[in-house]
């Protein structure tokens, strides 16, 4: 059962918001921007990808799938863990990496090396080094709840025209396409259940408690961000106004009465996530304090302060 769905990371989020708002004349940095976002975006697809294959396979046993499941260890860090894999019989850490070409994993370096069909030689940081970590941190969450449950940890290769090249021994990286495959080998080594039901279910709820998203936010010039509400049909270039209580794309004439909200999530992203009824007006293009004030009644956002100092909570995602 999935009870953690795959959601966009914050950075991924954040880049899609600079890319909205950023000038795409200011050349050099928005180069940076659209670099950065593709590197995420690619990793999220193949995630996706993955996450896809699970609903066709034979598992023996009760079991829940975390995906995109994040929190923070005893020092404060965070940790990112593409998948989480929990039944009674083992735990199964899962990186997941959508790269091409041929890959190498350099034990003296710990780096993951990846030469592509040019002959041009990249380097990554090592992803065993990644699921160690995530190993070592649920090994110890499980010691702390007296719990003794196997933890197991792969990489899974998106494309099957990937080439895996040198591993070392005891280490596991496949393609996705041996999904099925590698689970049948773990239920195998793992034919018994370790602990019961109830013990499931408590580390279930446990793991779940602790789940909290890492904020991440682009490190941008504001005064340099566009305002107001952009036109998606015409790929966030022309702006929107407000008008009998709807958006209107000035260019193409589309109209919309939530289009406002994509340009607070970009708001919640970029500026803050608190923000004023004149903050709101002068963002949105909008004159009329009434009209505004409409909006936010509409969308029910948590508030803070009274009257002229009111400032309004922007959720992470709007409905």
């Amino acid at each position: 059962m999935e009870i953690l769905k795959r959601q966009k990371s914050w950075k991924l989020l954040n880049l899609e918001a600079v890319l909205r708002r950023h000038p795409e004349n200011e050349a050099r940095e928005y180069s940076f921007y659209k670099e950065q976002y593709m590197a995420q975006k690619k990793g999220h697809d193949g995630e996706v990808h993955v996450d896809r294959l699970w609903s066709e396979l034979t598992i023996q046993s009760p079991y829940y799938l975390l995906h995109s499941y994040e929190t923070n260890n005893h020092a404060g860090y965070s940790h990112q863990i593409d998948t989480i894999v929990l039944t009674p019989h083992f735990i199964w850490i899962i990186e997941i990496k959508n790269i091409g070409g041929r890959l190498d994993i350099d034990e003296s370096k710990h780096r993951l090396i990846r030469t592509n069909q040019e002959g041009t030689i990249e380097s990554f940081r090592n992803p065993l080094n990644q699921i160690k970590r995530h190993t070592e941190f649920i090994s110890r969450k499980l010691r702390g709840m007296n719990i003794n449950l196997p933890v197991e940890s792969s990489v899974i290769i998106v494309s099957d025209y990937t080439i895996i090249g040198s591993i070392p021994k005891g280490h596991s990286i496949f393609h996705a396409s041996g999904l099925q495959t590698e689970l049948d080998k773990l239920f195998n080594n793992y034919r018994e259940r370790r602990i019961p039901l109830n013990l499931f279910e408590k580390l279930k709820t446990e793991l779940m408690h602790q789940h909290q998203r890492k904020e991440w936010k682009a490190k941008v010039n504001e005064a340099k961000l566009r305002k107001g509400v952009l036109c998606k049909n015409c790929e966030y270039k022309s702006r929107m106004f407000f008008e009998y209580g709807s958006f209107k794309c000035a260019k193409c004439g589309m109209k919309s009465k939530e289009a406002h909200l994509e340009a607070l999530t970009d708001y919640r992203y970029l500026i803050s996530e608190w923000i004023s009824n004149r903050e709101l007006r002068e963002y949105l293009g909008i004159e009329s304090r009434f009209a505004v004030t409409r909006l936010i009644k509409d969308l029910n956002l948590e508030h803070q302060g009274t009257y002229r100092n009111r400032k309004y909570r922007i959720p992470d995602f709007i409905e």
